[in-house]
Formats: structure tokens, sequence, C-alpha cells
């Protein structure tokens, strides 16, 4: 039994993991700025269908102001992730930037509920079901920020002691 054990662990490790995300980041990200180019059709047909809770001239532009301002937030959150995982796959784990990279990941979350939840109660449902999983995730990332960023003042104190 443990020979099999060990078989499966050599065929996937922690370097395989975070190559894995950071593929996955990359991918999210052109997908991201796709739906950001279609984002004109992707308005004009929830509108269309009926799916907007208000109507009116300046809902598409609402509509659209707020899709990109999400989707900057959403490249920005993806870019600090990939460059919180290049740090990871160098060994950088404990270092100022990792936890800067988790402070600016927080934030975006943080932001983008901050704008989801009001524009899901008045315009699109959906956009509050992602708002509150955004501002979860805000929530567990700034734990997770805590975390590093103890870790680091106590690799600091331990440098300090050798």
């Amino acid at each position: 039994m443990p020979k099999q054990n060990q078989t499966a662990h050599s065929l996937w490790d922690d370097r395989k993991s975070i190559a894995l995300t950071r593929v996955v980041t990359v991918a999210i990200f052109f997908v991201c700025i796709a739906v950001a180019i279609m984002g004109p059709a992707i308005v004009d047909w929830l509108i269309a269908r009926g799916r907007v809770g208000v109507q009116g001239p300046a809902v598409r532009w609402v509509m659209l102001g707020l899709g990109y301002l999400l989707a900057a937030l959403a490249l920005w959150m993806l870019w600090n992730l990939f460059r919180f995982l290049t740090r990871l796959e160098q060994g950088q784990v404990f270092v100022p930037q990792t936890v800067e990279a988790l402070r600016r990941i927080s934030r975006c979350c943080a932001a983008a509920a901050v704008i989801c939840i009001p524009s899901g109660a008045v315009l699109y449902f959906p956009f509050a079901c992602m708002g509150i999983a955004a501002g979860f995730m805000a929530l567990i990332v700034q734990v997770v920020k805590h975390a590093f960023e103890q870790a680091l003042k106590m690799k600091d104190e331990l440098d300090f002691t050798i």
C-alpha cells in the first residue's frame, strides 16, 4: 500500500500543482479579455431577453461600465495571483511581495463585492451572487494574507536571532 502512495505522490507534486494553477490563471485571464471584448453583445443580449431588472437608454451604458470595471478588477487580481504563484514556485514564500500580492487580491475581491451586490439588487440578480462569492473570497484571502504576514514577521525575527 505505501508503494502506491509513493507512486501517486511522485506523479503529482507541489511544483506541478503550482504550474497547473498558473496555466489556469493565464487561461482565465484571456477568457476575461474575450468576455470584455464581447461585452456590448452580452449586454445587448441580456437587455433584449428582458433579463435586466430596470429598463431605459442608460441601462446599457451602466451595465457596460460596470462590466468593464469588474473586468479591470479581475485582470488586476489575476495578474497578482500569477505573480504570487510565480514567487511560490521560485521558493519566495515569506517575502513582503507575497503579502502585498495577497492584499491586492483581497482588495480586488472586496471591490468586486461592493460593486456587484448593489448592482445585483437593481440590475441583474446574478451580479449579487457573484458579489457575495467575491466578498467571501476577499475574507478568505485576507485570512491567508494575515497568516503570511505573521509568518514573515516570525521569519524576520528568526533571521535577526541567527
